[in-house]
């Protein structure tokens, strides 16, 4: 991978958070180039901070920064992490004043990176749902979800979901790069999901990964809830996986996106480990 995209979002701490430190780090891991579009995504309306007076007793209310200010402080932690991480970095900053909407913004870039990086906290909602949507399925490329205090890539296992459709192929091409460093992949079909045409595709999906020089395994779980992707995060933290690689699926209707149901249920849950998606 030699460019890596992050949407970083302002914090209210004078620390970088997720998915500003998973992004520098993957970065660092992978010897690439780092994007960051510096954004704010939800409309900031924070409660009143209240800074102690050591010689009262008492607090004074914190008047909270500027919209441009809390990009510029963000673009400053951005910078200063990854010099840290000695991380090549470019930096762009998307004011509320700019003409183009951020969706836009972040699509066209996506589209000439290898990976695009978006924070999640809890269940998807509007406008990072959106944000999500258009760059998944208008980009092209692969977009990976990281949740709060996920664990940096380190070279664990990687979970892999396969059922043999086109969305599937494309996101286990996509992931190679970081399947190539990771110490294991671990293919997951689950069972009573959907019959597949070609069963036997599983192994040979190991085959091919073994030829890359991936130590690769098949498994193919009785699936247990009615919920897919609860099942396919399961069986990644059973594995202590870095992350799970899956397709994601989906087609606009009337201006409203209908997603396959694996997609949908990791768009609402709450992940505790990333999330690549591809369409």
């Amino acid at each position: 991978m030699k460019d890596l995209l992050a949407v970083i979002t302002p914090g209210s701490r004078k620390a970088l958070a997720q998915p500003g430190t998973y992004f520098l780090g993957l970065a660092a891991h992978m010897g690439s180039h780092a994007t960051a579009i510096v954004a704010e995504i939800e409309r900031f309306n924070p409660a009143a901070e209240v800074e102690p007076d050591n010689m009262q007793g008492d607090g004074r209310p914190i008047t909270p920064p500027a919209s441009a200010d809390r990009l510029r402080q963000t673009a400053d932690l951005v910078r200063s992490e990854a010099r840290r991480a000695d991380v090549s970095l470019t930096i762009l900053e998307h004011a509320d004043s700019s003409p183009y909407p951020l969706r836009e913004i972040v699509t066209s870039s996506a589209q000439v990176r290898d990976l695009s990086i978006l924070g999640v906290h809890g269940p998807l909602t509007y406008p990072r749902q959106g944000l999500v949507e258009a760059v998944l399925f208008g980009s092209g490329r692969p977009m990976l979800l990281v949740p709060p205090e996920a664990p940096a890539f380190s070279g664990r296992p990687v979970v892999v979901a396969w059922d043999a459709t086109r969305s599937a192929a494309r996101a286990l091409h996509d992931a190679l790069p970081l399947l190539s460093k990771a110490r294991k992949a671990v293919i997951i079909s689950l069972n009573d999901d959907k019959a597949f045409r070609l069963p036997e595709s599983g192994p040979e999906v190991c085959r091919y990964l073994e030829r890359w020089g991936i130590d690769a395994s098949f498994d193919s779980p009785k699936r247990q809830q009615d919920n897919i992707g609860n099942d396919l995060l399961f069986h990644a933290k059973r594995v202590e996986a870095d992350l799970l690689v899956m397709g994601g699926f989906g087609h606009s209707r009337e201006r409203e996106f209908l997603f396959g149901s694996a997609t949908r249920d990791i768009f609402q849950s709450h992940l505790e480990l990333p999330v690549l998606m591809s369409h």
